[in-house]
């Protein structure tokens, strides 16, 4: 882990050679943020709410899904950008150092720039807290955290995947952009609005419900049934799935060659 942060430090200090640049970045990445969550309240405007949703609700969840995903942008961008590392024949340099190759991965890129969605979503979390009536306990913070953190494994997983596939093929990876974007998306919303067949595969398969749904559901006093704030343990199952398709995949590379 020494290793990955001093990679992760030097990529912070080459995009902050460039501050001018660097900053128009990150107010961009603040002002699209901004721009989207104006966009659902205006929505809420005109339907008051969406179900039993009103607009701080959903609000809350879209701080979640792009909190956590401008986090998995701003860490695994070496897995986002994979495909190019295995053209390049880079991974054959990753393999011959004594570091695991997933980290080394992972740690290839780092965007700093996602700092100013970062922001954003933290001040949207906090604002609809702020107009959300909850009956605060140790456990709902635990089931707070416990959110956060199995949204960002979930986005982590989809990452891994992606990286994944690249060894299989490095064209036509676009498909797995219905999971990254797409599951975002998902998340911003109660799984409930969707159809069955939706809800049933962003639940059992890619398991954004169990993050944005039902822990939600119990925080909110929306459901008395205390283990739905457990659920976001279930993610490790889905993480775990995408490190064998990871380990798959590092044992069917073969080397480019020079």
């Amino acid at each position: 882990m020494k290793v990955y942060f001093k990679t992760i430090i030097m990529n912070i200090k080459s995009q902050l050679e460039y501050r001018k640049a660097f900053l128009i970045s990150v107010f961009g990445s603040f002002l699209v943020t901004f721009l989207l969550i104006v966009a659902v309240y205006f929505l809420f405007l005109d339907f008051n709410q969406i179900g039993d949703w009103n607009f701080y609700e959903v609000a809350f969840l879209f701080g979640i899904s792009f909190f956590n995903f401008a986090l998995a942008e701003m860490f695994l961008r070496g897995l986002d950008h994979f495909e190019d590392t295995v053209r390049k024949g880079e991974f054959d340099r990753l393999m011959i150092r004594p570091q695991n190759l997933l980290i080394q991965a992972t740690s290839m890129e780092f965007d700093i720039s996602k700092i100013g969605r970062l922001i954003q979503s933290i001040l949207i979390i906090v604002i609809s807290l702020m107009n959300i009536n909850i009956e605060w306990s140790l456990y709902k913070v635990i089931i707070l955290i416990l959110i956060n953190i199995g949204c960002f494994i979930i986005f982590f997983g989809i990452f891994i995947l992606k990286a994944a596939f690249c060894f299989w093929t490095i064209n036509g990876l676009e498909f797995m952009n219905i999971l990254s974007e797409g599951g975002k998306k998902v998340a911003q919303y109660p799984i409930d609005i969707y159809a069955k067949w939706f809800r049933v595969f962003f639940t059992y398969i890619v398991p954004f419900g169990i993050v944005n749904y039902y822990p939600v559901m119990y925080l909110f006093g929306k459901s008395n049934f205390w283990f739905y704030g457990l659920m976001p343990l279930g993610t490790i199952v889905f993480l775990l799935f995408c490190l064998l398709a990871w380990e798959k995949g590092v044992k069917h590379y073969e080397s480019v060659g020079s």
